[in-house]
């Protein structure tokens, strides 16, 4: 083998093996390391300066650990307790809905009441903080822990990014997981939220999580009464 082909080849194999190494993990600044909170400056520091979220994602779900679907999503969320929500697959709209005051509104695709709870779902899980003002708190190795009488959530006390959050609801208990940490423009949250609800679990890839967006004209629009 030539020189000039050996060099070739070992700088083929370098490129190869760059593009294959898994990227190290982005950590979030420990912001909060040397401090002790209390609960109202938790909640003040992760969200008080949020009304509306818009979230693009991909979601993948699973039936009893078995693939059952995928779809990218806009999501957008204002408290309290609003979702609309559009989902697509190949490109192309297949559902459309809006959650206000526990109603559901179906606006393209078919009308089933599982979207009301897949809405919710990603409200609690993406707005954390929002009912957690009346729980108690404590401190315990590393975490805060935030409970009420139907919630509880775990956020790692150096960046108050939450960890995990245990939900029980009427329809059974869900658990949602946080994980990879990723940082737009100094507002940091968690990239990768797996929710476990019941036989399903719903694997959200936030590609993009944006604070306080403009809302387009037909945003949280429903359909008139009547």
């Amino acid at each position: 083998m030539s020189k000039k082909l050996l060099r070739y080849s070992c700088f083929s194999f370098f490129i190869v093996f760059l593009a294959c190494a898994p990227k190290p993990k982005i950590a979030a600044p420990p912001l909060y390391e040397e401090m002790e909170l209390g609960i109202d400056e938790v909640i003040a520091k992760a969200g008080d300066d949020i009304e509306v979220i818009k979230a693009i994602a991909d979601i993948k779900i699973e039936k009893n650990n078995a693939p059952y679907s995928s779809i990218s999503a806009s999501v957008l969320i204002r408290r309290p307790g609003q979702v609309h929500m559009r989902m697509y697959q190949l490109g192309i709209l297949v559902r459309d809905f809006v959650i206000k005051d526990k109603v559901l509104y179906v606006l393209t695709g078919k009308n089933d009441n599982k979207l009301r709870r897949l809405g919710m779902e990603l409200y609690n899980a993406i707005i954390w903080w929002d009912g957690y003002g009346s729980g108690v708190m404590f401190r315990k190795r590393g975490e805060y822990i935030i409970r009420t009488e139907d919630k509880e959530i775990r956020l790692d006390t150096a960046t108050l990014l939450p960890v995990k959050q245990e939900i029980r609801t009427a329809d059974g208990n869900i658990e949602v997981m946080y994980d990879n940490p990723v940082n737009n423009e100094g507002f940091w949250y968690p990239s990768l939220i797996k929710i476990y609800a019941g036989d399903f679990t719903f694997i959200v890839k936030l590609k993009r999580l944006l604070k306080n967006p403009a809302l387009g004209e037909f945003d949280f629009q429903i359909p008139a009464s009547g």
